[in-house]
C-alpha cells in the first residue's frame, strides 16, 4: 500500500532546499522570458531602423577601428550605395572600409582619439561600384566586450547634393569674378530682415561696407552715401520696393572711393516667392559718370549760347514756358535789354571787343538775379530776364531797377 508523505512530515532542510530550487527555476524561467523579450524587442527595432534607412536611400554600419577598419556589420542600404553585394565587397576590398574610403579619408578614424564617447558627423568619398560618391556619414563608438572599439554610423549618400554644391560654388565663382571684371556692382536687399548686401567690387569703387542691416530703418542713404539733391529719390525707390514691389530703372549720384558724387544707374528688380509675394530684391549700380557727363555737356551745349553762356532762344523759350504751365498761379516778369549803338562799337573797335562787352553784360546780369530767373539770349545784341515769382507792382519795379542799376 502506497505511502503519502505532508510537508510537514518531511524534513526542514528538504523543504527548504526543494523551495530555493522551484524559486531558481521559476528566476531563471523569468530571466530567459525578459531576456527574449528583449532580444525581440531590440530585433524589432533593429528591423525597423534597416527598413527605414533603406527606404531614405540610406545604409547603416559597424566596423572597427584599429587594423583596415574591418567590416563586423552592414545593412543592404549600405550595400546599395556601394553598388556592391555582401561578397564583392569582401572580395574587391577584402571587407575593409578604410579601403573603401577614398585614400584622402583613410586616416581620420585612425588619427582620431577615439574612446567610448567618441561621436561624429562627417562628409567623405567612398569608392562605389558606379565610382566616387560623396558620403555623409554619422555615428559614434561602442566599446565591445571591454576590449575592442567599434564604429557604429550612418551613411547616406549625398552626391547629388554635393554636385549641386559644386555647381553652385562654380556659380558663386563665376558670378564674382564677373563683377570683378566690371565696374557693375550687384545688390541683394532683403525686405524681410531691411539688410542690403552688396558685391565685394563696391568696397573697392565706392569705399563703403558690403552688408548693411537696417538699411530702410535708419535710412543710410542720408548719411553722405547719396548726392543731397538725390536723396528723395532713393526714399521714393524704397518706398517703390516696400509698398508697391515695382521694377527700379533709375539715375542718382553716388559718393565714391574718391569722396566724390559720381553718376550711376540703379536697376532693381523683385524676387517673388510661389505665391506671388516680394522677398528681396536684386539689382546693379552701374557707373555711368563719363556717359552723363558727356550728355550733360552735349545738353548744355544744345541749350546755351556758346558765347555768353547764357540760354539760347530756343530753350529761353522753353524754360520760360514751363515756368507758365506748371506755375498758373503765379506771376513772372519779362525784361527786354538791347544795347545801344552795339554796331558802331563792333565797327569802331572791332567784333573781339563787341563780344567782350556782350559777355560782360550778361556776366553782371546773371550775377544780379537768383539762380530760378532766366537769362537768355534771343539775338545779336538783344537779351531777355524772366524773373520768376514776382507777384506785386513793387516787387517788379524793384526787378526793373535791378537791371537798370547793372547796365548804368
Amino acid at each position: 500500500m502506497s505511502q503519502i508523505f505532508l510537508a510537514a512530515d518531511l524534513p526542514k532542510a528538504v523543504i527548504m532546499t526543494i523551495s530555493l530550487s522551484v524559486l531558481l527555476v521559476l528566476a531563471l524561467a523569468g530571466f530567459v522570458f525578459y531576456m527574449w523579450r528583449v532580444q525581440e524587442h531590440e530585433g524589432n527595432v533593429a528591423m525597423e531602423v534597416r527598413d527605414l534607412t533603406n527606404s531614405i536611400g540610406a545604409g547603416v554600419i559597424n566596423f572597427l577601428v584599429m587594423g583596415t577598419g574591418h567590416i563586423t556589420y552592414a545593412s543592404d542600404g549600405f550595400y546599395d550605395i556601394a553598388g556592391y553585394s555582401k561578397e564583392e565587397v569582401k572580395e574587391v576590398f577584402d571587407n575593409s572600409f578604410y579601403m573603401m574610403l577614398e585614400s584622402k579619408y583613410t586616416e581620420f578614424f585612425k588619427l582620431q582619439d577615439i574612446s567610448k564617447d567618441f561621436k561624429f558627423n562627417e562628409e567623405m568619398e567612398i569608392k562605389t561600384g558606379e565610382g566616387l560618391k560623396w558620403i555623409l556619414i554619422s555615428g559614434n563608438s561602442v566599446l565591445r566586450k571591454k576590449k575592442f572599439i567599434t564604429i557604429s554610423a550612418v551613411v547616406v549618400d549625398i552626391t547629388e547634393k554635393r554636385k549641386l554644391m559644386d555647381k553652385l560654388a562654380l556659380e558663386q565663382e563665376r558670378y564674382r569674378l564677373a563683377t570683378e571684371l566690371s565696374n557693375d556692382v550687384i545688390l541683394n536687399y532683403s525686405i524681410y530682415d531691411d539688410t542690403l548686401s552688396i558685391s565685394e567690387n563696391f568696397r573697392q569703387y565706392y569705399g563703403g561696407a558690403t552688408k548693411i542691416t537696417g538699411f530702410n530703418k535708419e535710412k543710410v542713404w542720408e548719411k553722405g552715401a547719396v548726392y543731397k539733391d538725390d536723396i528723395e529719390k532713393v526714399a521714393e525707390i524704397m518706398r517703390i520696393i516696400i509698398m508697391k514691389g515695382g521694377n527700379v530703372d533709375t539715375q542718382i549720384r553716388v559718393r565714391n572711393s574718391e569722396i566724390k558724387y559720381v553718376w550711376c544707374r540703379l536697376i532693381c528688380m523683385p524676387v517673388r516667392d510661389k505665391y506671388g509675394e516680394n522677398k528681396e530684391y536684386i539689382g546693379k549700380l552701374i557707373n555711368i559718370d563719363s556717359e552723363k557727363n558727356d550728355l550733360l555737356k552735349a545738353e548744355k551745349r544744345a541749350m546755351t549760347d556758346p558765347l555768353t553762356k547764357a540760354f539760347n532762344k530756343e530753350f529761353t523759350r522753353i524754360k520760360i514756358q514751363e515756368f507758365i504751365d506748371n506755375n498758373p498761379d503765379k506771376k513772372g516778369m519779362l525784361l527786354l535789354v538791347d544795347i545801344d549803338k552795339f554796331k558802331s562799337i563792333n565797327d569802331n573797335y572791332g567784333h573781339l571787343m563787341g563780344d567782350n562787352i556782350i559777355i560782360e553784360v550778361v556776366t553782371q546780369v546773371t550775377k544780379a538775379f537768383r539762380s530760378d530767373d532766366i537769362v537768355g539770349r534771343i539775338g545779336g545784341d538783344e537779351f531777355v530776364v524772366f524773373v520768376c515769382n514776382v507777384n506785386n507792382p513793387e516787387d517788379q519795379i524793384k526787378q526793373a531797377q535791378k537791371l537798370h542799376a547793372v547796365l548804368r
